[in-house]
């Protein structure tokens, strides 16, 4: 039996997490939009150099280090440590550092995020994806005329288009399973953001030479926008989409119910708000939620 004290710190406790999800779905969310536009700026600007050292004609790297493979590799988990170090800053562990419309939706279609906060995330990723290749229009002049030409992507000489998209979804997949299976683990969530530069050092090395390996539309979009090329753009947006959603879809079962995500952060830490439904981990109510239990 619970004494009224303790009764009325349950009734408490429950209005306050009701106004938390009020505000989870009608709240001002800019703060979490702005995050992943800077987030993401930042990641696709990170993609656009270190392609450029790696692969580019005025680099030193593919003479010190001629072996392609290696350096997809290297280039790869280099590209994951970027999105990795978005996730562990202030405004990754804010938005959740997604940095990736397709990773996104997959957390939508488990039930993670309200649609209008879809929206303002693809938006706001799709946006700094252009930024961060103009900020390397700024600062890395040559890589547009050098072949890696900004990180365009396109495949290898040969592959068909559907091949293309089929590889992108497998290589997203694998991407979203990772993400995916970390964050649905109370034990292992806090070693997500470890996991991706490994993860993403593997599948750049296996597919950076045949599709392009892409794994992110806003990755695609940027240097597509900066140099007016759009072929293969259907490939390089709903490849992404579909291997995450393929990722998500075997949580989405209600016997796997147990074993889907506890938070929707690449890095979650209580002390910030979390616009995302259903978390199973605490977080810090918005500020006007905690005066309106205040009063």
């Amino acid at each position: 039996m619970l004494t009224t004290q303790q009764h009325g710190q349950r009734l408490i406790d429950m209005a306050e997490e009701a106004l938390y999800i009020e505000w989870k779905k009608y709240g001002r969310h800019l703060e979490e939009y702005a995050s992943e536009f800077f987030g993401t700026a930042f990641h696709v600007f990170a993609v656009v150099a270190m392609v450029y050292v790696m692969f580019g004609h005025q680099s030193s790297v593919p003479h010190a280090i001629p072996s392609v493979p290696l350096r997809l590799l290297i280039c790869g988990t280099l590209i994951g440590a970027s999105g990795a170090l978005v996730a562990i800053s202030p405004l990754g562990k804010l938005s959740g550092g997604h940095i990736n419309p397709a990773i996104s939706i997959g957390f939508w279609a488990l039930g993670r995020m309200h649609v209008r906060d879809l929206g303002g995330y693809l938006i706001s990723q799709m946006a700094g994806g252009a930024l961060g290749v103009f900020i390397a229009t700024v600062t890395i002049p040559g890589a547009m005329h050098d072949p890696v030409r900004y990180a365009v992507l396109a495949p290898k000489a040969g592959l068909s288009d559907l091949a293309t998209f089929l590889y992108e979804v497998v290589a997203t997949f694998v991407l979203g399973t990772v993400i995916f299976s970390f964050v649905s683990s109370q034990r292992f969530m806090r070693f997500t953001p470890a996991a991706i530069p490994f993860t993403a050092g593997f599948l750049v090395w296996w597919d950076g030479a045949i599709s392009g390996a892409g794994l992110n539309p806003a990755r695609w979009f940027g240097p597509a926008v900066a140099l007016s090329q759009w072929h293969l753009g259907w490939a390089y947006v709903l490849g992404p989409i579909v291997g995450a959603v393929l990722a998500a879809l075997p949580r989405m079962h209600v016997s796997l119910v147990p074993h889907r995500p506890k938070t929707s952060k690449i890095c979650h830490d209580s002390r910030f708000r979390s616009i995302f439904k259903h978390d199973a981990v605490a977080t810090t109510p918005p500020p006007h939620v905690v005066d309106s239990m205040a009063s």
